[in-house]
């Protein structure tokens, strides 16, 4: 059984339909190369990497604007009762005669402790009707990165061996003890053109990662490489091309644990692609950036931002003769599942934005469209009958279509009032949000939202001074029989006049005092959308805050409008007197990113606050951020979940202890369907998942946007209302599950 890794697989190169996105999950990139008359190759993993990947192949004839179907897949295929094979490892090359090279791995499961690195090679890549060479099996271990062609005329090629820890089946713990001696970041050189190879030296890093090395050839003589470990990047340098090599060392290059790219441009210059600034490690995958330097890697430039957002990973790429650089990457390879490609000049990265003929960032190239969900977030089946049973007793939603034809209505915030009423907040007026006519209207109910009254604007007493002034979000706190509202007022439509502001009212607002400013620096760009009172009696409000639009223009490496939203809370211990802003948390490293962040919070059992936060096209997931002492202090940076949302408002409901409601959009690509999520466990997972609406009234491109409300007393129903495609809200009560 050993040896099934050993055959060489079945090459197809007419893929049937059985290979189509539509049924496929999951890309990872492999790589691109580009042939001597301009053909675009370009190679990924099917089912992204996992033990069933397998190789695929697709062409561009118009520079990476169009791309086939794929035309070449090797897909390892088992016998009966056989160990499952796979190719997951590998890359595409064309040699300095022309002729273009596939790399690729072979293994039983995801790793056997041998693995085996093949090559394949194409004499016509430019033909209507390619054709492969059988394939040659030439090395144990796998290859990532392309070969190096040295000034003597030699082929260096990184191949990894990986270490025995990654070894997958339980029964092969104990086999190809042999191969321990090379178990590293191994060098495999041809003196004939590819006609033989063998190894010529090796580097064992420490805490190695998969190795993925890549050499470089110094003006000096020297040769560079680079490796991935679980710290980051290490280096080594060999005198001897590549025979010996010296003791490795961390490089001064950071990068979080992940592939990069690093190769000699035309102009002598070095190129590197990897994700974040030279000196930064960021906490995850985000912020893909290309550097150069002239002086062989001792000093970098500001740098090219060619992607900013989360889990965006694994850079291959190629220079064509006209200067024009390729970067291929891939973005969430198991749920949005897409390979991306940038082109650009030295003079973009020079730049830091992209201003040469024909450079353009995030080109689509392939993208898997079976629907997938994460396996941490898939309903359990038990509660998935108790959310069936619980849905028959949801009330009737009822339309509030007290507004103007065409006017907009948006963000509700529902709430019971001391006095048993019902009111809900509604942003309304204009055609647009924000805009100078949007106000703030409020409806009420008095037999628990079955009927409610006409919308009236919520006048707050503002002096207009000659001036039209728009009203933006609330947020409406109950507590002690006061009532806090909280709102922004505003210009323009992106005038830098936002201002937060609250008012108080101590009888259900039948009358309310004059509005008052937030305190500190929130009073500026600052967004109110959530509130806790926490079991200690503090208050708590989450806000986001932008810098922008102008400042820190210059030095930021891409030209936005805005500045990174910073994400906190404000504390206050003396009900509301005074305030204390904490927390400083960010999205991504860019401080050119833009989005809605929205951010909620929720107290647990253990008296952890765990804030989500919306993440507009950060990888169409929800990000999170946790304070462990009470709200006090918070990471720099927020984590990405696997909770799809397509960059909208999530809200969420404290049931008692570590169970927690949450109301959303679960889909990374669009503001429906309206769902009611659970978790007993601290939002660890979501056992409970109930659709409440499956799409708008307005169809399926309709969007249900901004669900906010609250729990019952006795904690069986949730009320809340929400927005229709901006035109008219929605109350709607669900029924509520017992606790485990």
């Amino acid at each position: 059984m050993l040896d099934l890794a050993l055959e060489p697989p079945v090459v197809n190169t007419a893929p049937g339909p059985e290979y189509d996105d539509g049924v496929r999950v999951g890309n990872m990139i492999i790589g691109i190369e580009r042939t001597p008359k301009g053909r675009l190759w370009a190679c990924w993993v099917g089912n992204g990497d996992s033990p069933n990947g397998f190789f695929m192949l697709a062409t561009s004839d118009d520079g990476g604007a169009k791309w086939s179907k794929p035309r070449v897949v090797i897909d390892p295929t088992d016998p009966s009762n056989a160990p499952q094979r796979r190719a997951l490892v590998g890359n595409l090359w064309t040699d300095p005669s022309g002729r273009l090279w596939l790399f690729f791995d072979q293994s039983l499961g995801y790793f056997d402790g041998r693995c085996g690195d093949w090559y394949m090679t194409c004499e016509n890549p430019d033909a209507d009707e390619p054709t492969w060479s059988k394939p040659v099996r030439f090395a144990d271990g796998c290859t990532l990165n392309k070969p190096t062609v040295l000034s003597n005329g030699d082929w260096l090629l990184p191949v990894s061996l990986w270490t025995r820890d990654r070894i997958g089946p339980a029964i092969l713990k104990d086999a190809h003890h042999d191969l321990d001696p090379i178990r590293m970041a191994n060098v495999f050189a041809s003196t004939d053109q590819g006609k033989t190879w063998t190894r010529r030296g090796g580097v064992a890093f420490p805490e190695t990662d998969f190795d993925e090395h890549m050499i470089v050839e110094l003006r000096d003589g020297r040769l560079w490489m680079l490796a991935r470990t679980k710290k980051g990047i290490s280096e080594s340098f060999s005198t001897d091309a590549g025979r010996m090599w010296s003791q490795p060392q961390t490089s001064a290059i950071q990068n979080v644990s992940a592939r990069f790219f690093i190769r000699r441009l035309v102009s002598g210059n070095l190129l590197l692609v990897k994700n974040g600034p030279i000196d930064v490690r960021l906490p995850r995958r985000s912020s893909m950036m290309a550097f150069l330097s002239d002086d062989d890697g001792k000093t970098w430039g500001r740098g090219l931002l060619l992607d900013d957002r989360a889990e965006v990973s694994y850079p291959d790429g190629l220079q064509a003769p006209d200067g024009l650089i390729h970067i291929l990457y891939d973005w969430n390879r198991h749920t949005d599942a897409e390979i991306m490609l940038a082109k650009f000049r030295e003079e973009d990265v020079r730049a830091g934005k992209f201003v040469s003929p024909g450079a353009r960032p995030r080109m689509l190239v392939n993208k898997a469209r079976a629907p997938v969900v994460p396996k941490s977030i898939r309903p359990d089946a038990k509660w998935a009958a108790r959310a069936s049973g619980d849905a028959k007793q949801d009330r009737s939603s009822v339309p509030y279509d007290g507004v103007k034809p065409n006017s907009m209505v948006c963000d509700t915030t529902l709430r019971e009032l001391p006095d048993g009423t019902w009111i809900l907040f509604i942003l309304a007026g204009g055609d647009t949000e924000p805009s100078p006519l949007n106000y703030t209207g409020v409806t009420r109910s008095t037999d628990q939202g079955r009927t409610w009254t006409p919308l009236e604007r919520f006048d707050v007493g503002f002096p207009r001074e000659g001036k039209t002034i728009g009203q933006g979000p609330t947020e409406l706190m109950v507590r002690d029989g006061r009532c806090t509202l909280f709102f922004s007022t505003h210009s323009k439509h992106w005038a830098n006049d936002w201002r937060s502001w609250f008012l108080t009212s101590d009888d259900s607002f039948k009358t309310w005092g004059k509005p008052q400013e937030v305190p500190g620096r929130l009073r500026e760009r600052t967004f109110i959308r959530n509130h806790i009172v926490t079991r200690d009696g503090r208050i708590m409000l989450p806000f986001q805050h932008y810098v922008g639009p102008d400042d820190q223009r210059d030095r930021a490496p891409l030209d936005r409008d805005f500045t990174n939203p910073r994400n906190g809370v404000l504390i206050s211990g003396d009900g509301g007197k005074t305030w204390a802003e904490h927390g400083d948390i960010r999205l991504t490293p860019n401080d050119r990113y833009f989005g809605w962040a929205e951010n909620n919070i929720v107290e647990l059992g253990d008296g952890r606050i765990v804030m989500i936060i919306r993440a507009d096209g950060l990888g169409g997931v929800l990000y999170r951020a946790e304070s462990k002492d009470g709200g006090r202090t918070w990471p720099e940076f927020a984590s990405i979940t696997q909770v799809p949302n397509p960059g909208s408002k999530a809200t969420l409901y404290p049931l008692g202890g570590d169970a927690v409601a949450m109301l959303h959009n679960p889909n990374s690509r669009h503001r429906s369907p309206l769902a009611l999520w659970i978790s007993f466990d601290g939002m660890r997972t979501w056992p409970y998942q109930r659709v409440l609406h499956k799409e708008s009234c307005d169809g399926p491109k309709g969007r249900i946007n901004y669900p906010d409300g609250f729990v019952s007393k006795d904690r069986q129903w949730l009320h809340f209302a929400f927005d229709d495609n901006r035109h008219r809200a929605v109350h709607y009560s669900a029924k509520l599950p017992p606790l485990p």
